[in-house]
């Protein structure tokens, strides 16, 4: 377990190659499905007000986005048989990502919303990085063009999550 962590948090430092990931089935449902519950139990914490089943099917039809736009990708590039090391790897770094996060999470509310914002911008921003790191290296084009790539993909997951359940 604790070298599986350590894998993921060297992808999340771009030191390490998204290819070393497991690709065995259950682990893969392992990482998507403790990322899903961790992103809900994060989401939860920005508000009162949160519904859990708009949350829950919000996040799930981003993993999915995010999962079929890399499978078109990888396909595009003839490079398909990477799919489950890459998805499985932007997903396990999202989780350490969120985790991360969630830990900081209850300072911003004494360190004033200015900073609870530059904070959730900085995740944000080191979120696209890594899952661009994840693609450049599965598609082996530039890191610029990978970060691009999740930059599109992470609107595009955020937006079809949100419009398509009022989230």
């Amino acid at each position: 377990m604790k070298a599986l962590f350590n894998l993921f948090w060297q992808i999340c430092l771009l030191r390490q190659s998204p290819a070393a990931v497991p690709a065995n089935g259950p682990f893969v449902a392992t990482v998507v499905l403790a990322n899903l519950l961790c992103s809900i139990l994060v989401s939860s914490g920005f508000g009162s007000e949160v519904n859990l089943l708009t949350t829950a099917t919000s996040i799930i039809v981003s993993q999915t986005t995010t999962a079929g736009l890399v499978w078109i990708a990888l396909s595009w590039a003839e490079k398909a048989d990477r799919f489950v090391t890459t998805i499985t790897a932007i997903f396990g770094c999202d989780l350490i990502i969120t985790a991360v996060f969630s830990l900081l999470l209850p300072l911003t509310g004494t360190l004033g919303s200015v900073v609870g914002s530059a904070l959730l911008l900085m995740f944000l921003v080191w979120s696209v990085a890594v899952a661009g790191f994840i693609l450049h290296r599965a598609l082996e084009t530039g890191f610029g063009t990978g970060v691009a790539m999740a930059l599109g993909f992470s609107l595009m997951s955020v937006i079809l999550g949100q419009v398509g359940f009022g989230a």
